[in-house]
């Protein structure tokens, strides 16, 4: 054979496998989805908004107090503008008082927190100098603003928690001190509603003093995929194991990590030796960057609950609070951090879509709430009375599922949420968790 023709056969050989191995890799699919498809934190967004903590930390209720008589918004949307105006009114002279020398005043707002917070965070809150930055042990689930009417400015004062400590500032804003006043000359209107006081729970409630018709809502929702959800909670998920752990549920594991995805929602455990060097950064502003940096906060929610350790947020639909029974809670969102490593965190992977139906329901009167509560044997541990929103999912006769979301009257007891029962019921139906 010549040597041209042996040449001519050995780059008909090369040009044939090199066209086999090309369409090979066009065509190959690999066991895993590749790294860097989908394989970092900074590449999924789960579609939600960028929160900071003015937009989670919320007054569920606002109570404007005066002789001896109490009142609140009819509409919340109207309690949301307002808290909102509030937030620009300059606060300033921040200073300690003395708890012995507060006296009641005739025209007061008290604005309620669901949960204490520490001082400092108000500083991120309302329109204020720098004077809450060392009062990080300070805690407070509410504030009052009274009038002044001698010299026409406002006061601010924020209570510890035991009624120990209180620090004040001042709003002098005439403008600010008229709108205030307006709101008390005009609280017979029909923007605002009579409320009753409960002083025998663990601290103060509200609960206003005529019927309520509430609406019922039927919603198609969204799941959030399982490969996203993945994505996020391991550095380099194409080494993560993957299981079905019972029907209907993925679980994902690496040596000190596991996520398990079921029922519309997760719970991930990270139980790495956590950094043990302390951070300066507040839990809420760690837990807020870190669902910021995946979009997760999908829907409206709030701060619910917060300690040194651990935060949760609750699902709001039209200002009310949303509570679910099942097993993977599908009203909040709950983190557990170690210092700057996040231990646990267990949420809804649902996102509401679209209303499909409507239908109204008339809720119990504020005495048979009262009543109920007055013969619960767990008064003393209510910590709150509201009216919010039963989630669950159904199916229709098509096998497709949706949202039903069903108002009623919740009890706080402790972080757990239970409907306030019928007088005539015997024991409690737990509805929430944490």
């Amino acid at each position: 054979m010549k040597l041209e023709t042996a040449k001519s056969l050995l780059l008909i050989v090369l040009i044939g496998t090199s066209l086999i191995l090309t369409f090979g890799m066009w065509n190959y699919r690999a066991e895993y989805e590749p790294l860097n498809n989908e394989g970092s934190i900074d590449q999924v967004d789960l579609g939600g908004e960028q929160k900071d903590v003015s937009d989670v930390v919320m007054p569920n209720d606002i109570i404007f107090k005066m002789n001896g008589q109490y009142f609140g918004h009819v509409d919340p949307m109207d309690k949301v503008q307002f808290f909102g105006e509030m937030q620009q009114w300059e606060i300033t002279g921040i200073q300690n008082s003395n708890i012995a020398e507060e006296k009641e005043s005739d025209a007061e707002v008290e604005v309620i927190f669901p949960t204490e917070i520490p001082l400092s965070l108000f500083g991120d809150i309302l329109n204020m100098d720098d004077s809450f930055a060392h009062s990080a042990n300070f805690y407070v689930d509410r504030f009052y603003i009274d009038l002044q009417e001698d010299n026409q400015l406002l006061r601010i004062r924020f209570v510890e928690r035991g009624g120990e400590n209180v620090v004040e500032g001042v709003i002098r804003s005439v403008t600010n001190y008229d709108a205030l006043l307006s709101i008390f000359n005009d609280l017979t209107d029909d923007k605002y509603e009579e409320m009753k006081l409960l002083t025998d729970t663990a601290r103060n409630i509200y609960i206003p003093v005529k019927p309520k018709t509430m609406t019922s809502y039927t919603y198609t929702f969204d799941t959030m995929d399982a490969v996203k959800i993945r994505n996020i909670m391991f550095s380099n998920p194409n080494l993560v194991s993957v299981s079905e752990s019972a029907p209907g549920s993925i679980m994902y594991r690496t040596d000190n990590r596991q996520l398990n995805i079921s029922g519309h929602g997760m719970r991930f455990i990270n139980v790495a030796e956590p950094n043990n060097e302390p951070t300066e950064i507040s839990i809420l502003q760690r837990s807020l960057d870190n669902i910021n940096e995946y979009s997760g906060f999908t829907d409206d929610y709030r701060l619910d609950s917060f300690s040194e350790e651990s935060i949760a947020y609750r699902l709001y639909h039209f200002q009310y609070p949303v509570v679910n029974n099942s097993y993977m809670d599908l009203s909040t969102i709950y983190q557990e951090w170690h210092n700057d490593q996040l231990s646990e965190y267990n949420r809804s992977l649902i996102s509401l879509r679209m209303i499909i139906n409507t239908s109204t329901k008339k809720l119990r009167n504020s005495d048979e709430i009262i009543a109920s509560i007055q013969r619960n044997e767990n008064q003393s541990d209510i910590r709150d009375v509201q009216i919010g929103y039963r989630l669950t999912i159904e199916s229709d006769d098509n096998g497709e599922d949706y949202i039903l979301l069903e108002p009623n009257w919740y009890q706080r007891i402790n972080n757990s949420w239970s409907t306030v029962p019928d007088q005539n019921a015997d024991t409690q139906s737990l509805e929430g968790g944490s």
